[in-house]
């Protein structure tokens, strides 16, 4: 498998004509990094990619490719495909593990080159949704770890206050204070 060797030029000049009527998405191309250029440019033209080192059949390897997905994901709400594939690792010493390549759909491809902006909206909503769950699941943690709205609320505060000195009496007063408020919102 060939590392992945579009000059950056030649990537910024296909995409600029695939996304010639959409001037959003032309921002959005200018404003990315030569990597990403290079990265999007190849997953749209249908390429399959794999982190450089993998044994996965691809059409082309790259190094910290999982980075580039990540900013193309996340920043720019580019939706791509993880795969994962299990096969055997020369890095591992031949033990079978899971490895990854990504990829784009090729209906996906055809809507972002004909339509853009409503691939972006879903993709960012998808990723909102997804970073709700994961602080909502983090609070529960916090919250079931710790016994309550209240205490978690405490511990948070200790943590906040460690490198501010405070009296054992001022501690007293603070905690009081905020267990007051907080039954009163528990109350409410």
């Amino acid at each position: 498998m060939a590392l992945l060797e579009i000059p950056p030029s030649v990537a910024r000049k296909e995409l600029g004509n695939m996304f010639s009527s959409n001037p959003a998405m032309l921002l959005q191309i200018n404003d990315m990094r030569d990597s990403l250029v290079v990265v999007l440019c190849s997953l749209l033209r249908g390429d399959r990619l794999t982190t450089a080192g993998n044994n996965v059949p691809a059409d082309h390897e790259v190094l910290r490719l999982s980075a580039a997905i990540e900013d193309l994901e996340k920043k720019y709400f580019i939706p791509i495909q993880h795969r994962n594939v299990s096969t055997v690792s020369v890095v591992a010493g031949g033990k079978k593990t899971n490895q990854m390549y990504y990829e784009i759909d090729k209906d996906l491809i055809a809507q972002l080159q004909s339509d853009p902006e409503p691939v972006l909206r879903k993709q960012k909503k998808v990723l909102a949704s997804k970073e709700w769950v994961r602080k909502q699941k983090k609070l529960d943690d916090l919250l079931r770890n710790h016994g309550g709205v209240t205490e978690t609320f405490l511990t948070l505060m200790h943590h906040a206050y460690k490198d501010k000195p405070l009296s054992k009496e001022k501690w007293t007063e603070l905690e009081a204070k905020f267990k007051d408020l907080l039954n009163g919102l528990d109350a409410a």
